[in-house]
């Protein structure tokens, strides 16, 4: 017998949500939110459910590894989960939850954004120990 979930689903499916497969996933932790469709930031404002809703067709696409919603620029719509279409419509709305969620990540995504940006500044470059000029005098430098 496979693992299957509390709702007899097999867990290799619907073990985890949408939002953890999906390539905005990280847009969101850092509180980048798209307000209209076609832009890469994340779409839980303009009606994805990704966050809550458990599949994992946004990794493994739909048919041969290709397509599923947010891969192709739409908000996951809940289509796999108990209670489609009834619980998440209207489609296209921000869910409910969503702008409490989007709230408070924003304090988090904004501080984690700056110091990553701390870190890159520091951190992306090449070590002075690299340099072809380390041990030349500053005359001798080119």
């Amino acid at each position: 017998m496979i693992p299957l979930d509390e709702l007899l689903r097999p867990t290799w499916l619907f073990g985890q949500t949408v939002h953890e497969g999906c390539d905005r996933g990280g847009r969101y932790e850092q509180a980048e939110f798209a307000d209209e469709y076609g832009s890469p930031l994340c779409i839980v404002k303009l009606g994805c459910w990704g966050p809550v809703v458990q599949c994992n067709v946004g990794k493994r696409g739909w048919m041969n590894g290709v397509g599923g919603c947010a891969n192709v620029g739409g908000p996951c719509i809940g289509c796999a989960m108990p209670g489609f279409p009834d619980k998440f419509m209207p489609f296209m709305d921000e869910p409910p939850g969503a702008k409490l969620s989007t709230s408070a990540v924003s304090l988090y995504g904004n501080t984690v954004r700056a110091l990553r940006g701390f870190t890159q500044a520091s951190m992306n470059r090449e070590p002075v120990w690299r340099s072809p000029d380390v041990g030349l005098a500053p005359s001798e430098a080119p």
